[in-house]
């Protein structure tokens, strides 16, 4: 999910319309989170304040809270887990669907007439 097909990357930017939103880090991404707080009862709650591409990858800015402050990571869409019910992850499908069909193309062999 993370690799972005050149008719798909404007519509990233279009989820910011969805920000702040909150999310659930994924084992991977908690793991990471943990190691850079020294801390092992860290929570996988943590709020996605922006969403932007690097080249072929979909990155969040992701902030969690750590007693009293907030720590900020960055992370790879797919180490994130949104509300399923949620507008974001809906959009999130509409484009991974897109994505789909985009690849579903390109590996289809023109039809010569």
């Amino acid at each position: 999910m993370d690799n972005v097909s050149r008719g798909v990357q404007g519509a990233w930017r279009d989820l910011s319309h969805f920000l702040p939103a909150r999310a659930r880090m994924r084992p991977t991404l908690r793991r990471k989170a943990q190691s850079l707080v020294h801390r092992g009862d860290l929570s996988p709650d943590c709020i996605v304040t922006s969403i932007f591409e690097t080249g072929a990858a979909v990155m969040c800015v992701t902030q969690f809270a750590v007693g009293g402050a907030h720590q900020t990571v960055i992370a790879p869409l797919g180490q994130l887990a949104f509300d399923r019910a949620g507008p974001l992850s809906k959009e999130i499908d509409l484009l991974r669907a897109r994505l789909s069909r985009d690849a579903a193309a390109v590996r289809r062999p023109a039809e010569i007439c």
